[in-house]
């Protein structure tokens, strides 16, 4: 079936309705958590973090990937740099999702079917599991890296609960959380990609976030000039 455009038609620019709302905020937040970008597994990614060694400031983390734009492979870093946005008292739905058990991609909500056209599960009711999907700010003196993406059994080694832990702790227990890391300096293993669909440009996945030792940060920070 295709549709097309006669003198008949009639289009209605910016719908003010209750279901072009909901389509319009289900969009951004599905862009905004790179949901046009290439999916990825839940899984920190399968990288050995041992082989991450290059250490980088916000600056120079924004400046290759600048320099990566014409190419596919990912830069690896690690920052140490203050946790400055982690909204964990927000509501349960911008914290949490139900991805396809096969292919970890968001599944439609309404239907619980898999949206990945590539997944076997395509269109069918699919077996769901239930992961962190966090967006986190790094801040250090040279800038801030928006919406991180913190998901999956990182964000639960981060945060040393899991999902069912998480969603029965009380509103004080969240916020106490969330303090314990927010406005700290982190040592953070990074991916980063390009991503002219994302809000920032970039595509930028924690792969591990641990409070940082004072003595490793004066003596990294000293290696770059800092």
């Amino acid at each position: 079936m295709i549709a097309t455009v006669i003198s008949k038609t009639i289009i209605t620019t910016n719908p003010d309705t209750k279901e072009a709302n909901l389509l319009f905020s289900y969009v951004r937040e599905f862009v905004e958590f790179g949901g046009l970008d290439e999916q990825e597994e839940q899984t920190g990614d399968q990288v050995n973090l041992d082989s991450i060694v290059d250490v980088y400031t916000v600056q120079q983390v924004k400046l290759r990937a600048q320099e990566n734009l014409d190419r596919s492979d990912p830069i690896f870093g690690i920052t140490f740099a203050f946790i400055t946005a982690l909204n964990l008292d927000s509501s349960i739905s911008k914290l949490i999702r139900n991805r396809c058990a096969w292919c970890k991609f968001a599944i439609n909500e309404e239907s619980n079917t898999c949206v990945n056209v590539a997944c076997s599960g395509s269109g069918k009711p699919v077996d769901v599991i239930t992961t962190f999907d966090l967006l986190v700010g790094l801040t250090d003196h040279t800038g801030t890296l928006q919406s991180c993406n913190l998901s999956g059994d990182v964000a639960e080694k981060t945060l040393g609960c899991t999902v069912d832990d998480f969603v029965c702790l009380a509103e004080s227990q969240k916020t106490s959380l969330k303090w314990r890391f927010l406005l700290e300096r982190c040592k953070i293993y990074l991916k980063i990609l390009p991503s002219p669909n994302s809000r920032t440009g970039l595509r930028v996945n924690v792969l591990s976030c641990t409070l940082a030792d004072p003595e490793e940060v004066s003596q990294s920070l000293s290696v770059l000039g800092m």
